[in-house]
């Protein structure tokens, strides 16, 4: 199994636990709108139909795979333009203004009245790495196709 698999299993894994932490967060807004659940839906897609894209990864499920990967990314971005109510700008100079606030001090905001900007940007980090998994070139090398298929051929060196 090469590297980049891995990756990408690993990186469904972590839409699973993007999927709980999200419900977590959303749990009061779910009610309020129909946005919070656009990054349940992408989180559960990915893990409903990545998983067995994962699993034929070397036919036509590494492109599916990609493409929920590239969906990922579209839904942090979005959701960090839903998170700054249309105003990513603004909302990333508070978020640095933070960095010369004094410890202690909430600088006129009050912690948890606004949701937070950055966070959705964790579907697209978890989209990007993705991508670069699906489009690597890397290959089993020469003789572990073998090895992978049939375990009692590990000592046997490729000719």
């Amino acid at each position: 199994m090469t590297l980049a698999r891995r990756i990408a299993g690993v990186l469904i894994l972590g839409a699973g636990f993007l999927l709980c932490e999200v419900r977590f967060e959303h749990r009061e807004v779910l009610g309020e709108t129909w946005r919070g659940w656009i990054p349940l839906a992408c989180a559960a897609l990915l893990l409903a139909a990545g998983i067995p894209a994962w699993l034929r990864w070397s036919g036509s499920g590494r492109r599916l795979l990609a493409g929920l990967f590239a969906l990922a990314v579209a839904v942090g971005l979005l959701g960090a333009f839903f998170h700054s109510d249309g105003n990513p700008a603004a909302s990333l100079r508070r978020v640095a203004a933070a960095w010369v606030l004094p410890p202690g001090k909430d600088g006129g905001m009050k912690p948890g009245a606004a949701p937070p900007l950055l966070a959705p940007l964790a579907f697209s980090g978890l989209g990007l790495l993705g991508l670069l998994a699906c489009a690597s070139a890397e290959s089993p090398g020469p003789g572990r196709e073998y090895r992978d298929k049939d375990p009692g051929l590990e000592a046997r060196e490729p000719d």
